[in-house]
């Protein structure tokens, strides 16, 4: 006789009960803050070593947060003809809101990944740069990505919300820049 599914039923149940008691959903019990930021479908995003503002979409669905940079202001220092050789080098480029701040970062190439969208799939450059939303300030791991015909120029993923927030779409969007 297998009993492994009857833990997993009172702990629903009990979560179910904890959160008609409180009023509150249940999964707040396991959030990883003790008071996670509440965020809305967009968020005010500053690139904190450039103080560069964005608007940026909140998209639970990618795993990775994207950035525009236009490929003609990305400086690899020694470049190789092959994109992968290039993991590990400096990089500059040259962050641009949309909104009129420009400005130029220097960071290293973390990773050259298959980045799959329904458009298809794409090789993309990764790095890290430093994002504060409120008052949590986090290292993010970024695509390097042609945003320009898009509305907005950060799209945060779930690396960036992991932890930190909890996403209700009902919430206020983005204060404007």
């Amino acid at each position: 006789m297998k009993l492994g599914w009857v833990p997993r039923r009172w702990i629903g149940l009990a979560l179910l009960f904890a959160a008609v008691l409180t009023g509150r959903s249940a999964l707040l019990l396991f959030a990883a803050t003790p008071n996670p930021s509440v965020i809305g479908e967009t968020a005010v995003i500053t690139e904190v070593s450039t103080g560069v503002e964005y608007e940026a979409r909140v998209d639970t669905g990618a795993a990775v947060s994207s950035i525009h940079v236009n490929p003609s202001d990305v400086v690899i220092v020694d470049e190789s003809p092959q994109p992968i050789d290039n993991v590990d080098k400096l990089v500059r480029l040259r962050l641009d809101n949309g909104e009129g701040q420009k400005a130029w970062v220097e960071t290293k190439i973390e990773e050259y990944a298959e980045v799959r969208s329904a458009n298809g799939a794409e090789h993309r450059y990764r790095v890290r740069l430093p994002l504060q939303c409120g008052d949590v300030q986090k290292v993010a791991v970024v695509n390097l990505n042609d945003r320009s015909t898009m509305r907005y120029r950060l799209l945060l993923g779930r690396d960036f919300l992991r932890d930190d927030f909890l996403v209700d779409v009902a919430h206020g969007g983005a204060k404007p820049l």
